[in-house]
């Protein structure tokens, strides 16, 4: 197999290669993956499909792990741990939260909040679905139980899906801001069970699109060496993993060409080429990636906010490194101390892994990050096309 094909761009990813370098980050031993801090994150995007990398949205997949958040001194999950959140708006289980607190929330949902191992979210708006990851496929199979007693009922039986409403429906007469089944609009909840997840959409046919042996994040060769080199960063400090963002070449263009993206599965040189059509002029930024993994995490040293990008080798990866501590320095207001590393998966690529960290244990730098991102600001991830 080849390396990681220079350059990635909107998503990059070259499915063929990233099949193989997939097998090499499962080759663990149960006991050694259980400590990985990428665990949960590989987890969750071993079940999605690679195929959201090309719906031309610049961050994809989105991530929480729900037991690493910080808690009280009594174990419970108070404002501090909800305030840390960045991507509340993105999923959609965590929207009756903010309405009522994770009492209010675990009697509406069904589950208590602290067996949530992880949420997830993926798709467009139209056909968003969130997965709710649990301990095992006995505790999914007890929550399709406990919603089967609370207006949901069986709308398909192979695969199993259960719904309290018409397809894609609002129903204000539903409405309960307290319940992340149907939430302040009374928007439908199509669920499904695979294995320790329970998939939720606002429509059944969301749901058996993911049936089948199709291929998922994690055989994308982009996302294996970013996530390669966020274990080994966060493995060396310590840290464990809040929450993330897979994100694509897109959140690095000024104006993006869904385009690129689409299409049957183009290599990394072929995005690189049409990436490079986009523009003659040359602009700052960083070398083009082939895609990446934004995180926040938490370590005895405090809060960071770390990037791993993925390129094809790690002169282009030493290259980002310096571009992106120069990049924030211009356009970033948050103190940081900057730490760069170059992890390389061999034949495969060679990830460029940035942490920034911050005083304490507040999330300035991630918070800052998002609401930039959000609001279409300074671009710390801005592509330099030539």
């Amino acid at each position: 197999m080849t390396r990681l094909k220079l350059a990635p761009t909107r998503h990059a990813a070259s499915a063929r290669i990233l099949a193989v370098a997939s097998s090499i980050l499962m080759t663990c031993t149960a006991a050694h993956s259980a400590e990985k801090p990428t665990a949960k994150l590989e987890s969750a995007l071993r079940k999605v499909p690679a195929s959201v990398t090309t719906n031309g949205d610049p961050m994809p997949v989105v991530f929480l792990d729900v037991g690493a958040l910080p808690k009280t001194p009594d174990g419970a999950l108070g404002d501090k741990a909800l305030m840390r959140i960045r991507f509340a708006q993105q999923l959609r289980p965590l929207e009756a939260l903010g309405y009522g607190g994770p009492g209010d929330w675990q009697e509406k949902a069904g589950i208590d909040f602290d067996r949530i191992s992880y949420f997830a979210a993926f798709g467009p708006q139209d056909a968003r679905i969130d997965y709710w990851g649990l301990a095992d496929a006995g505790v999914a199979a007890k929550l399709m139980d406990t919603l089967k007693t609370n207006n949901f009922g069986e709308v398909s039986a192979s695969p199993l899906i259960i719904s309290n409403g018409e397809p894609r429906a609002i129903n204000l007469a539903n409405r309960d801001p307290k319940n992340p089944w149907s939430g302040s609009m009374g928007k439908t909840s199509a669920v499904m069970a695979m294995d320790a997840v329970v998939a939720q959409a606002s429509a059944a046919a969301d749901l058996t699109a993911l049936a089948g042996g199709k291929a998922s994040m994690t055989d994308t060769e982009a996302v294996i060496v970013a996530l390669h080199g966020l274990d080994a960063v966060a493995r060396e400090t310590e840290s464990t993993i809040i929450q993330a963002g897979v994100f694509t070449p897109l959140i690095g263009m000024a104006a993006g060409d869904p385009e690129i993206t689409q299409g049957a599965n183009p290599n990394a040189t072929q995005l690189t080429e049409k990436m490079q059509q986009l523009t003659q002029q040359s602009q700052a930024g960083l070398p083009v990636y082939a895609g990446g993994v934004v995180a926040d995490l938490n370590s005895a040293s405090g809060a960071a906010l770390a990037f791993s990008l993925a390129y094809a080798n790690c002169d282009d990866a030493k290259k980002a490194l310096a571009d992106l501590e120069a990049r924030w320095t211009k356009g970033m207001t948050t103190p940081v101390s900057a730490a760069g590393k170059m992890v390389e998966l061999p034949q495969h690529g060679c990830a460029a892994v940035m942490r920034f960290g911050t005083k304490g244990d507040e999330p300035d730098a991630m918070t800052e990050f998002m609401n930039t991102y959000m609001q279409r600001g300074f671009n710390v991830l801005k592509i330099a096309l030539r």
